[in-house]
């Protein structure tokens, strides 16, 4: 073999050491900005059954900001909260509703806000494509379910090779209440060590319990 590729490879074998080993260390030192302390009683305790007007009535509550996929009635809004300055965080509310009796699609394929849940479930607690995706927290009551979903601390990658270590906060939520599913998310750019993003999102889960009960009147 030339010596110019033997050099090549060693060199190759060395950074891949030296990223081992920084990613091990980065493992037992760092740790995953969970949803410790997120608190989703605000939705779930709410009592009601959505008619078929709820999102023209959840839209009025948003000022009519909110991004509308819906159909007569069925279908799903998406609202993003308005971001502090210039700070890189991003955080969505959206609501789906379903309506048996007219047999529209809710979301994609989906005709049902436990289809949507599944769905949701599945993409928010499973690993894979540079994600790390884990469940928090789940309950299920049949008709009313939510879960909590993360992002584990992980290596952002280039090519394969490690390049930092990312520790930013990435939550979901996602509850179903009846015949509708909230999702909240919250996703920033940079790590947090406080816990201060905790607060943040309980902030989003009152202002979302809100709307719904209004719009639910």
């Amino acid at each position: 073999m030339p010596q110019s590729i033997q050099l090549k490879l060693r060199k190759h074998y060395r950074l891949c050491i030296v990223g081992l080993m920084a990613a091990l260390f980065l493992a037992r030192c760092g740790f995953s900005s969970t949803p410790r302390g997120v608190d989703v009683r605000p939705i779930t305790s709410l009592k009601f059954t959505a008619r078929p007007d709820f999102l023209n009535r959840v839209q009025r509550q948003l000022g009519g900001n909110a991004a509308d996929w819906s159909k007569n009635g069925v279908g799903y809004l998406v609202y993003r909260l308005p971001r502090d300055g210039d700070t890189p965080i991003f955080r969505n509310i959206e609501v789906y509703l379903e309506d048996s009796l007219k047999k529209q699609y809710v979301y994609d394929d989906f005709r049902s806000v436990q289809e949507v849940y599944l769905h949701m479930r599945q993409v928010f607690t499973t690993p894979g494509s540079g994600q790390s995706w884990k469940l928090y927290r789940e309950q299920d009551a049949g008709a009313e379910k939510w879960f909590i979903s993360f992002q584990e601390a992980h290596f952002a990658t280039n090519h394969g090779m490690p390049m930092w270590w990312d520790n930013s906060p990435d939550i979901y939520i996602g509850v179903v209440k009846q015949n509708v599913f909230i999702g909240i998310s919250y996703s920033a750019y940079f790590p947090s060590w406080d816990w201060s993003y905790t607060r943040s999102i309980n902030k989003d889960i009152l202002f979302a319990a809100d709307v719904l009960s209004k719009a639910a009147l």
